[in-house]
């Protein structure tokens, strides 16, 4: 995603340019088309692979990997992958920009009006196209009444026309509207895959101009001899070189728009029969792309394999083993390289084609083990060509891999959560305790901690890659998964895959920011949406989603310990740099898709932001109608919230306010300090959680007891639990109440409780009781190395209590029951004979001892009940009978 530029924002609002549908390709898979029914062909629809935008630095989830039965696409280049410099400002820059470059300056476009673009029609409509930049028509991905009357036939005939005049004049240095005018007839195709019958029908009225444009720009000499542009130097020769790479890649990849093989295999056996080492650093370099899509989705066609026995693609499969056999140089990118040894391999397939594929692909096992060409040698022998891996030595590679990139296998709570990755345990510790942060969190914003009936996702599998590069290059080896994203979620397997990054140049995102934003689409799989993402009734509507499932994920991605939910200076630097024209209603928000580009994640979670401080309430309706599975009550709640005109102007007051302390400086993006949320394991102070448990009782009733110890954690341990007095009649009010009172109770201990472990203790207040007036607590934090005596595992089965006995040095006690069996409400059914108690229904209790017996004991029955179940249990009273002033009794009491 961060590779995607756009003007005049900041560095994170750059991503909405040249994108439109990079997400359409990762979910085509698994999103249910019209009518919930899967898509007919198993191919992306035309231009489901974007050029312009080399990855999301976000992670799509799927329910499933997808299935390729051809084989992995190709990658996408490393292309503009940097915002541009900034321009210098007033007449001094203006007279330096002039002097250094006096006939090179930034291309000049019209203003992008979305009115004039709906309004106009014909010649016009065209001129207007080729006026402005090209990402002004990403709006046409957008899938309404007003999209389909642009991109009407009349008008794309128009425009293909046009296209093909300024194809063939592009000189390679100078914008000429080309770049606009492709995307213009891309989105028409985009649209008319799926909604043939509001468009219309296209055929080859409008195919064959289409084409005439390919091939005009196939043909200009300009493509083959003119060196490409350097976009590294000032912001005026960033947007020059954009503007030409744009109008390579967008034109050419119209090709695999119009996916006719009578078109295309003539235009692929001319491209890469020209195709060599000379033109690599010219404007050819940035066709590869869109050539080697084209020639991948060949392979679905219709006697797509007839064709190629029949010898008719004898030409093009020379030149592509030629070009494998020539190897990296041959190639300014290493990626396209890899493609192309990719899409060789790809003819393995065929008997004809293969002998030649196969010796051309299998020379790179010659070179470094385990180096980029090698894995794609391998990926393309066993996986494509079905050789068999004794004829070269094969049959391990893929474990041998792993042994080597993945060294490391950290476990944590008792199995649950397991990374593999070459992350130090000091690297993946941060991680952990940023993800914890997220957990807690959601549970109070969902109000339960309960999973969803029948997830099948109790653990979580994290494989983290040391780097990009090797995620990129081993990533379709190992898994058989694209790598133009960054990372990917897998909820079938429940496994999530990334890498570690450096940021701001591979991505805007640090890693714990993006674990922390994918580990809330796990959770929200796990705790709140039944069955597998996209797979339900929710997503037959590719609309109805979107903006929950990334502006969820965002806005809870900056959760604390004690602090809320912060918002993130990554999220309103989007709307604050074409701010007040950047504002959406929440009306538009709701309806968000991906095709829309990636803005709408940072729209959505302002949304969150706002209602989570003013209408929470409305978020536990939300995602109680998602737990529920009932789609007509969500589409109601999101109606309703849409058309509430207060809930509007408060929320665009609420965005100002967030767009001012941007631009002031006051927000902050995601972090997990050592020393502030966390130390190393070794450092915690207190390891038994009876220590823990007497410093959480100076302010929250719990009881605790160790949670997660031994070999499958590699971080020992307590939670704590509780029921907290509830004094609220409506959610708004229980979730306000309660997160103000575990936010200071918490601060507080940290202050005062003596031991650090609570630095990094976490709280959830869940599962309200408005009748009984009760709120579930459980709160779960680290331990430091276990002592010689080991708290035992805490039992199952019947209502019972963890501990019988207590005692303390002076005639006063205060202690908190420990329930074991989903303990809901604790009664004193036989008072103490000795002394006075009280017992509160969640379990405190307080007894002063009046008689002296010396070595006597008092004791108490104490009623558990849960629902219609109960169990009486006695409790020891060991009180000891000193006389002292009631204060410092009480001051004993514990």
């Amino acid at each position: 995603m961060d590779d995607a530029m756009k003007n005049n924002t900041s560095s994170r609002g750059y991503l909405a340019q040249g994108l439109s549908v990079i997400a359409a390709a990762a979910l085509s898979a698994c999103v249910a088309t019209d009518g919930g029914q899967p898509a007919v062909s198993s191919q992306p629809a035309p231009q489901a692979n974007q050029p312009s935008a080399r990855y999301s630095s976000h992670s799509p989830a799927l329910s499933e990997k997808p299935n390729y039965p051809h084989g992995l696409p190709p990658a996408a280049p490393d292309n503009g992958a940097a915002p541009p410099p900034a321009k210098p400002e007033g007449q001094q820059g203006l007279a330096a920009r002039k002097a250094n470059h006096p006939k090179q300056t930034a291309p000049s476009y019209a203003d992008c009006d979305e009115a004039k673009l709906g309004q106009l029609s014909g010649q016009a409509l065209v001129s207007y196209v080729a006026s402005v930049d090209g990402a002004c028509m990403n709006r046409l991905f957008q899938a309404d009444g007003f999209s389909y009357r642009v991109v009407s036939p009349a008008n794309m005939r128009l425009a293909a026309a046009e296209a093909r005049v300024r194809a063939a004049n592009w000189d390679g240095q100078n914008a000429n509207g080309l770049w606009p005018l492709a995307v213009f007839l891309k989105a028409g195709y985009f649209l008319q895959y799926s909604h043939a019958k509001e468009v219309g029908d296209y055929g080859p009225a409008v195919d064959q101009p289409v084409m005439q444009a390919v091939e005009a720009m196939v043909g200009n000499t300009a493509l083959w001899n003119a060196p490409a542009l350097d976009g590294g130097g000032d912001a005026d020769s960033w947007y020059r070189e954009r503007d030409a790479r744009q109008s390579v890649a967008e034109t050419l990849i119209l090709a695999d728009s119009v996916r006719k093989a009578e078109y295309a295999l003539p235009l692929l056996n001319r491209f890469f029969g020209r195709y060599n080492a000379a033109a690599k650093d010219n404007w050819a370099r940035f066709a590869l792309h869109p050539m080697q899509t084209l020639l991948f989705n060949m392979h679905y066609q219709p006697e797509f394999a007839q064709k190629v026995e029949k010898g008719q693609l004898d030409g093009l499969v020379a030149s592509l083993a030629g070009l494998t056999r020539a190897g990296q140089p041959a190639f300014a990118d290493e990626q396209m390289f890899l493609n192309t040894l990719r899409e060789t391999g790809r003819f393995m397939q065929y008997p004809r084609t293969a002998p030649q594929a196969e010796s051309a692909v299998a020379l790179h096992l010659k070179g470094e083990k385990f180096g980029a060409a090698w894995a794609e040698a391998v990926y393309a022998l066993k996986k494509l060509g079905k050789v068999p891996c004794e004829r070269y030595g094969i049959c391990q590679a893929e474990q041998e891999l792993r042994a080597s990139l993945f060294p490391n296998r950290w476990s944590f709570d008792n199995g649950k959560l397991v990374f593999e990755t070459p992350l130090s345990l000091a690297e993946v510790e941060p991680l952990y305790y940023a993800m914890k942060q997220v957990q807690t969190q959601l549970f109070r914003v969902a109000g339960t901690k309960e999973a969803v009936a029948n997830d099948p996702n109790e653990k979580l599998k994290m494989v983290i890659y040391g780097s990009k590069t090797a995620y990129q290059r081993f990533q379709g080896l190992l898994n058989e998964l694209s790598t133009d994203n960054g990372g990917i979620y897998i909820e079938k397997d429940g496994t999530f895959y990334t890498f570690q990054r450096e940021v701001p140049r591979e991505s805007y995102l640090t890693l714990e920011e993006l674990v922390r934003h994918e580990y809330v689409h796990y959770l929200s799989g796990r705790y709140i949406q039944p069955g597998m993402w996209g797979a339900s009734e929710f997503y037959r509507d590719d609309r109805r989603m979107p903006w929950y499932d990334e502006g969820f994920a965002e806005f809870m991605a900056w959760s604390t310990s004690r602090d809320g939910i912060k918002v993130r200076g990554h999220v309103v630097d989007v709307v604050a740099g074409g701010w007040p024209n950047s504002f959406l209603e929440p009306s538009r928000i709701m309806r968000s898709s991906y095709s829309d580009g990636w803005d709408f994640y940072s729209h959505s979670a302002l949304w969150f932001y706002y209602l989570n401080q003013w209408q929470p309430g409305k978020i536990a309706d939300i995602l109680a109608a998602l737990r529920a599975d009932d789609v007509k009550r969500f589409d109601a709640l999101v109606n309703s919230m849409g058309g509430d005109a207060a809930l509007v102007s408060g929320f665009r007051q609420y965005v100002e306010q967030q767009v001012q302390a941007s631009k002031s400086g006051q927000l902050g993006n995601t972090s997990t300090e050592e020393g502030v949320d966390w130390v190393a394991k070794d450092k915690w102070q207190a390891g038994d959680a009876g220590t823990v448990e007497a410093a959480m009782r100076r302010s929250l009733p719990v009881g605790c007891q160790v949670w997660a110890d031994g070999e499958t954690s590699a971080l020992r341990r307590f939670e704590c639990s509780g029921t907290l007095p509830l004094n609220a009649s409506n959610n708004t009010q229980a979730r306000q109440a309660l997160d103000k009172l575990l936010d200071g109770a918490l601060q507080n201990l940290v202050k005062t409780g003596g031991i650090n472990n609570l630095m990094a203790t976490n709280c959830s207040a869940t599962d309200y009781d408005f009748t009984r007036k009760t709120a579930a607590l459980r709160c779960e934090g680290p331990l430091g190395p276990a002592g010689s005596a080991k708290p035992q595992p805490p039992q199952t089965g019947e209502l019972s209590l963890a501990k019988l006995s207590y005692g303390g040095p002076a005639r006063c006690l205060r202690g908190q029951l420990q329930g074991v069996g989903g303990v809901e409400r604790y009664q004193l059914l036989q008072a103490p004979q000795l002394g006075r108690a009280a017992i509160s229904d969640w379990g405190s209790f307080t007894y002063r001892r009046d008689l002296d017996q010396p070595g006597v004991a008092d004791k108490m029955t104490v009623r558990l009940s849960k629902g219609a179940q109960s169990r009486d249990v006695v409790v020891e009273l060991r009180a000891t009978p000193r006389d002292m002033p009631e204060a410092q009794c009480w001051e004993q009491a514990g």
